[in-house]
């Protein structure tokens, strides 16, 4: 499983919704997310840049189908999901990159 930081841009639809129906919405994420296979570890909310941000663990079919959803739901305008690789992850990355490079 990987981990991974999604950034969702938020409709003005979105925050209509958030003005006149307040409710815990990082509680039905979270739900949409495990629906799908997903772990959602944290959300943060971005007033000023109109986003939402989590950080979660899955697949990454995993992770398309609750995005699919979510972008089908009209409260977002954008999704960028960016996979998250840990130091001792990354420092394999190199020595592979190292073995291969010469057949480049």
């Amino acid at each position: 499983m990987s981990l991974y930081m999604t950034r969702a841009k938020l409709s003005n639809e979105a925050f209509k919704g958030y003005v006149s129906n307040p409710q815990d919405r990082e509680a039905a994420i979270k739900a949409l997310m495990s629906a799908a296979g997903v772990t959602m570890h944290k959300m943060y909310f971005s007033v000023s840049t109109a986003e939402i941000v989590t950080i979660a663990e899955g697949t990454a079919d995993a992770m398309a189908a609750a995005e699919m959803v979510i972008g089908s739901s009209g409260t977002t305008t954008g999704v960028e999901v960016i996979e998250l690789i840990d130091s001792k992850s990354m420092t394999a990355a190199m020595e592979t990159a190292n073995k291969v490079v010469s057949a480049y």
